[in-house]
């Protein structure tokens, strides 16, 4: 059970609670996420973390936890097995971990009826406590419509969505920012289904967990203003279904650019650097090497606006090539 609400000392404070997941090898970006989430939390909003572990060292929990208490908010941490996902699809660098989310039903509390959900590839810039305001309106979940997959029938949107019976012009959103409605989630088995209808469409499947929610979930969420989620990542002429946002409330690093891998002169790195310089991995960049100087050219120079389409074609390419799924012991 958890009630922050009968906590004297927040009583008179808006409980805010957020899920995010991490591993070993995402503890930087966690740090980054977590720093500005309590950054911008608002005077009058205590931030209740709840971090999908997939085995994090102890000492990094200690440094998070000790982040999070300089910042106002409080972590709870919330074991998760990789072996929960076994036969989920898999490519790439991505790890089993996307598939946390899933979890979220029957691993927060289960008097928790309320979360936002928060990837940690993502800088959180406007105040969260507005976001936890938004209202459902008996939707399962809030989104932002995707700035790559604008609809379910989009070429890596829901692979069966003529077997499942929606509408080819249903709306897409991308997973990595959603407030979410717990008791619908949980009482229409939204992460089984979504886990079921990966494993069935595993071949199809590409854009992992987040296909899943959104062949559970057509029809069933709301559309977020897509300053909530902004995928710096998508070239301003290809983000045209998004928005084009330039006030971003959430910065979102959904592509491949990811400032721990590529050090690139820009305003959303740099955004990202001055948030981690505030946590215990202050000064930390990644290494230096020919391919990571040649990235940093091809985005300050402007071209992956030219060459965004090859760089999609690339992605489809490094998919059919490392194709995989999770085993029992992933």
């Amino acid at each position: 059970m958890f009630n922050s609400d009968t906590d004297p000392a927040v009583s008179d404070l808006t409980s805010v609670h957020v899920a995010c997941a991490a591993d070993a090898g995402y503890v930087k970006p966690l740090a980054a996420m977590l720093h500005s989430l309590l950054a911008n939390a608002g005077p009058r909003n205590a931030v209740y973390v709840h971090v999908l572990d997939g085995g994090i060292h102890d000492a990094d929990k200690t440094l998070i936890a000790e982040l999070c208490r300089a910042g106002g908010g409080t972590v709870h941490w919330v074991p998760v097995q990789d072996s929960r996902f076994p036969g989920a699809p898999l490519w790439g660098r991505m790890s089993v971990s996307t598939y946390y989310k899933l979890l979220l039903g029957e691993r927060l509390p289960s008097d928790l009826t309320k979360v936002i959900w928060l990837d940690c590839d993502l800088v959180v810039v406007g105040d969260i406590g507005r976001l936890w305001e938004e209202g459902l309106g008996g939707h399962h979940a809030l989104a932002a419509r995707d700035a790559v997959v604008p609809v379910i029938s989009s070429r890596s949107g829901v692979a069966g969505w003529r077997e499942l019976g929606i509408d080819a012009e249903s709306a897409y959103f991308n997973a990595g920012v959603m407030v979410i409605d717990l008791t619908l989630w949980r009482s229409d088995r939204v992460g089984e289904r979504a886990l079921e209808y990966v494993r069935r469409h595993r071949d199809r499947v590409y854009f992992w967990d987040q296909e899943g929610l959104n062949a559970v979930l057509a029809g069933r969420w709301r559309e977020l203003d897509a300053r909530w989620n902004h995928n710096v990542s998508v070239p301003d002429a290809a983000r045209r279904h998004a928005g084009g946002a330039s006030d971003a409330w959430i910065v979102h690093f959904a592509g491949n650019l990811k400032p721990w891998r590529y050090v690139v002169r820009n305003t959303p790195h740099e955004l990202y650097y001055r948030h981690l310089d505030m946590t215990p991995w202050k000064g930390w960049r990644p290494p230096w090497s020919p391919f990571s100087s040649l990235v940093a050219v091809y985005e300050r120079l402007g071209f992956r606006s030219v060459l965004y389409p090859l760089e999609k074609w690339w992605m489809r390419a490094l998919r059919a090539m490392t194709k995989r799924t999770a085993g029992p012991d992933t």
